[in-house]
């Protein structure tokens, strides 16, 4: 199923924060999502443990690589199977638009795949510094050149406070527990 729901978590289980970053804001957010969530694992995409099944929810963090999640997060979601699921991503764009939420809502079901039994749990979507080798690649409109200098500032504060925010009202429990990092 792909619809946002919000399961009940399993006493025996923790928080798992798998992160796709290329410039360090996806990471930067990580980091605030992890810390909002006590007893929360945080891991880079490519060091996903092998077994999950000490882990709910798993949270995914990525960024949009040319309208798509990154490939290394395409193989660590290629993994999850049965788990409720939630996923975050950083784009230059701005996140409030109808179009930047279809393509997070979009990504986020292809990760979590229809046939794997996953449940998105919920998504958030933020803005991101653009990466200066992607923007040497393509030509400046005036619009692109807005958008750029837009996102130059993010992700801030503001945004990490907020997806802590979005996902401590999701998942944290009054469980207690350190934050640990293998990212």
């Amino acid at each position: 199923m792909n619809a946002i729901e919000t399961p009940e978590k399993s006493a025996a289980t923790k928080p798992l924060v798998v992160v796709s970053s290329r410039t360090g804001n996806t990471r930067t957010v990580a980091y605030a999502v992890r810390d909002a969530l006590p007893g929360a694992e945080l891991v880079a995409a490519e060091a996903m443990p092998e077994s999950l099944s000490q882990y709910d929810p798993v949270i995914l963090g990525f960024w949009c690589d040319c309208g798509r999640a990154p490939a290394d997060m395409k193989r660590a979601a290629a993994k999850l199977a049965g788990k409720r699921v939630a996923c975050f991503a950083t784009l230059g764009g701005e996140p409030d638009t109808p179009r930047a939420k279809d393509w997070m809502m979009r990504t986020s079901s292809d990760l979590i795949g229809d046939d794997r039994g996953n449940v998105l749990a919920g998504t958030f979507l933020c803005r991101g510094r653009i990466d200066p080798k992607l923007s040497q690649s393509m030509p400046v409109t005036p619009e692109r050149a807005q958008r750029w200098s837009a996102a130059e500032t993010h992700p801030n504060r503001m945004d990490l406070i907020a997806a802590a925010a979005y996902f401590a009202e999701r998942f944290a429990t009054s469980t207690s527990g350190s934050a640990t990092e293998t990212a």
